[in-house]
């Protein structure tokens, strides 16, 4: 079953291509930290090893955390934020995939 809660993610990482308050950032930066870090850490639980997704969304997770931030200027955060949209779009299309061998294994 898709997770439809990595949808949310991939909203605030596009709004986020728009010129908008400081606030939104700060924000966005601890949701991205988290999702990334839960769906890391999911990933990982799934097989009881790294993967390419649990390590794909750890870097993702460090490279938003709040608690060092990357300052980068605006131009690099607008590629970044569509790249890692990107990601999690691929992670949420995956994770159908991953139902569908589940099922035929059965």
């Amino acid at each position: 079953m898709r997770n439809n809660l990595i949808l949310m993610p991939i909203a605030l990482l596009i709004v986020a291509v728009f010129p908008l308050p400081y606030g939104y950032y700060s924000f966005l930066r601890l949701a991205i930290t988290a999702s990334a870090a839960y769906l890391a850490w999911q990933d990982y639980r799934k097989k009881n090893a790294f993967n390419g997704w649990s390590l794909t969304l750890s870097m993702v997770a460090l490279l938003f955390n709040p608690l060092i931030p990357v300052y980068l200027d605006r131009a690099s955060w607008f590629v970044i934020d569509l790249a890692v949209a990107g990601i999690f779009a691929l992670r949420w299309h995956a994770s159908s995939d991953g139902d569908n061998e589940e099922k035929s294994a059965r």
